[in-house]
């Protein structure tokens, strides 16, 4: 397969067809006119910066990227030979990458390795999960991963549960999903079968293998379905711990239950998003007098988000919030504002 690496210097452009054969070095195509799988383009200074500057703590991304191949879709289905053609394309772009960046990140090369789509292709989410857990590396942690992958072709999927459990070594890493993954289950990787919009479900299972340090919501995307999910898990999630909402980009869909209007319906992650945002200052809100919605506003202490992913912190919010007295100008600044 090739893949172009587009190079710029101001007005300069420089195309280079990289041909990506496994087993073999890269090396420039000898047919120019092959058309390319996808594209990545860097300014030569950003690029020289990725690979010769300073190691950064996350991987900002330098490039600008873009995805050719067609749909491994036909007739509503999955389509294997496509699908498996798909994972190779994201395998080479996702090593193309990483060597492009300076290789900053080991979660990148352990969804290389197994093929996960976190880290190529269609999302670049691996740098934000590195920040964010590198601490929690060495733990025993337990995950929850909604969504396995490979929709209900039997032996697919299961790409980021091999990932996660390579990276936390000490974790137990649980993976659920509508069609029966149980071809994966092992050593410290469990499998369930279930439907994430059945809340009850989602608490029966929370309470039998929770509480859980992190839950990465990779599942429908359908607006309906992450908010259940979220209200269902957040409570069985250990403060310090992370619920992590994946492809924020259904928000504007309507077919995943969401609005492409400029205001992000209350029934989808982005509306959740902004909920949870006003949330974390329910101390300092006129509208709730300091009450919060129990089991998530007082225990919601952070957000963190960037582009089609979100990590929701969870801890004690309960810091007594901005005095009131604060509200009114003070005296003295009013005196100073008159004196003007």
């Amino acid at each position: 397969m090739v893949v172009e690496l587009e190079i710029t210097d101001g007005a300069a452009l420089v195309r280079y067809p990289i041909a990506l054969v496994r087993g073999r070095r890269p090396e420039v195509a000898d047919d120019p006119g092959h058309s390319p799988e996808a594209r990545f383009s860097f300014d030569v200074v950003d690029l020289a910066n990725e690979l010769f500057g300073p190691r950064r703590s996350r991987g900002a991304a330098a490039r600008r990227s873009e995805l050719t191949s067609s749909s491994p879709f036909s007739g509503g289905r999955l389509d294997i030979d496509a699908a498996r053609r798909m994972a190779s394309v994201h395998r080479a772009i996702s090593a193309l990458a990483e060597a492009c960046s300076g290789g900053s990140s080991s979660l990148n090369a352990l969804a290389i390795r197994y093929g996960t789509d976190k880290w190529g292709g269609l999302h670049w989410y691996t740098p934000h999960y590195e920040r964010h857990f590198a601490d929690l590396r060495d733990e025993p942690v337990r995950l929850l991963e909604i969504g396995i992958g490979g929709y209900d072709v039997d032996g697919f999927g299961g790409g980021s549960l091999k990932m996660w459990k390579r990276y936390f070594r000490r974790g137990l890493v649980h993976g659920l999903d509508i069609y029966d993954k149980s071809f994966l289950d092992g050593t410290r990787i469990r499998t369930l079968r279930g439907d994430q919009n059945d809340p009850a479900y989602l608490t029966a299972i929370a309470e039998e293998m929770g509480p859980f340090d992190i839950v990465v919501d990779d599942g429908s995307h359908v607006g309906e379905h992450q908010l259940t999910s979220f209200h269902a898990l957040f409570p069985h999630i250990r403060p310090g711990g992370f619920y992590v909402i994946e492809d924020l980009h259904t928000s504007y869909w309507p077919e995943y239950g969401g609005t492409d209007a400029p205001v992000r319906g209350s029934g989808t992650a982005l509306g959740l998003l902004t909920q949870l945002l006003d949330g974390l200052h329910y101390e300092e809100r006129g509208d709730s007098g300091g009450v919060p919605l129990p089991g998530v506003d007082d225990r919601t202490v952070a957000l963190h988000v960037y582009r089609n992913i979100a990590f929701v912190e969870k801890g004690v919010n309960a810091e007594g919030g901005i005095p009131l007295w604060t509200k009114a100008p003070s005296q003295s600044v009013a005196a100073a504002t008159t004196a003007r």
